[in-house]
């Protein structure tokens, strides 16, 4: 049979009309040089990890990750029943890009002259020059929580769907080229910028360079168990045997003392003003300022911390492949409604009578 070959394709870089092979992926224009990347009608290139940890190992990985932590139910390993396992191919953008760019602005810094510290600004300029390589759920992952796989090292090869489906389900892309595009720039160049640390921003330009989006197909196992009559899930990476996502009942023990720990230390150094009354000399009140402030934001810090282990400790989710929540969200405008509950979840006697309902 002739080769089919693609006549009339121009390169973007020198508008150097080319030919092209039929199955051609990548290739050099003739002219300049330039490598091109051939999409064609199939959209996006498209890959796959092949499957290294076998059924049996990702059951014993769960077991294992069960019987970890003190956090989770006491004997869970041993009471736990295995109901199901299977693996699934899932679909995730993978976005490699490079954001270069200036910012301009003021950067605080304090000095100390005669015992004293004030603050002051000075003009900066700073490069941007940062590298990414992201990974993005292409499909609808809220069953299994893995939000982001880890690539590197990983054997990557074209995609052979035939393959993937005799060893397991194949989840479909419900997500766009230019929405997942859209999106990684916008996360790459906030990160980029906060990066440089300038604390007040008067200008900045950056770009988004040598972008490269493609789709990677990642083996995971889905190890389903069954504690007190209820069923959990843990997904297990099937490439490294790693647990990328897993919930497991929490330990009322430990959340009791995690609550009432943290309420009492983090009470403790919010309280701690009284030394204030013992201070006479005037020359150390700055010192004495300083520590009072860095214990109130400690004491805060525990108290959210005994807070949220106290509430959320009912059921564990651990693994590589959950995004965690950014400073914002918990220090911005949840933490108000942290506050508001703080005092009356964390009463003692409220927490011993709870434990002992259960």
């Amino acid at each position: 049979m002739a080769e089919k070959v693609l006549k009339g394709i121009t390169c973007p870089a020198c508008s150097g009309e080319l030919d092209l092979r039929e199955g051609i992926r990548t290739f050099n224009c003739k002219y300049c040089g330039t490598l091109l990347l051939a999409k064609g009608s199939e959209g996006v290139v498209k890959y796959y990890v092949p499957k290294k940890i076998q059924r049996n190992i990702a059951i014993q990985k769960t077991f294992e990750w069960l019987g970890k932590g003190l956090s989770k139910a006491r004997g869970l390993k041993n009471s736990a029943k295995l109901d199901d396992a299977f693996l699934v191919y899932i679909p995730y953008w993978r976005v490699r890009a490079d954001v270069i760019g200036w910012v301009f602005g003021k950067e605080r810094r304090t000095q100390t002259v005669n015992g004293r510290t004030s603050t002051y600004y000075v003009d900066v300029e700073r490069k941007i020059q940062k590298t990414y390589d992201q990974t993005y759920a292409a499909c609808d992952i809220a069953e299994l929580g893995v939000q982001k796989v880890n690539l590197s090292g990983d054997e990557i090869k074209p995609v052979n769907f035939e393959e993937l489906q005799s060893e397991g389900m194949l989840f479909n892309i419900i997500s766009s080229e230019k929405e997942i595009t859209d999106y990684a720039k916008s996360q790459f160049t906030e990160d980029a910028v906060s990066s440089v640390n300038v604390d007040q921003i008067t200008f900045q330009h950056n770009d988004l360079v040598r972008p490269n989006v493609s789709i990677v197909y990642y083996p995971l196992w889905v190890v389903r168990y069954i504690h007190n009559g209820r069923t959990y899930q843990v997904v297990v990476d099937g490439e490294d045997g790693t647990i990328c996502y897993g919930k497991a009942p929490g330990n009322n023990l430990y959340r009791a003392v995690a609550g009432i720990l943290g309420t009492a230390l983090g009470s403790y150094c919010l309280t701690f003003f009284g030394i204030f009354g013992l201070i006479g000399d005037s020359d150390s009140a700055e010192a004495i300022i300083a520590l009072f402030i860095f214990l109130v934001i400690v004491g805060i810090a525990m108290m959210i911390w005994g807070y949220r282990k106290f509430r959320y400790g009912g059921e564990i989710e651990e693994g590589t492949g959950i995004v965690k929540e950014s400073p914002k969200t918990v220090f911005g405008k949840k933490m108000d409604s942290n506050f508001k509950n703080i005092a009356s979840t964390f009463d003692t006697a409220g927490i011993i009578s709870s434990i002992m309902k259960r």
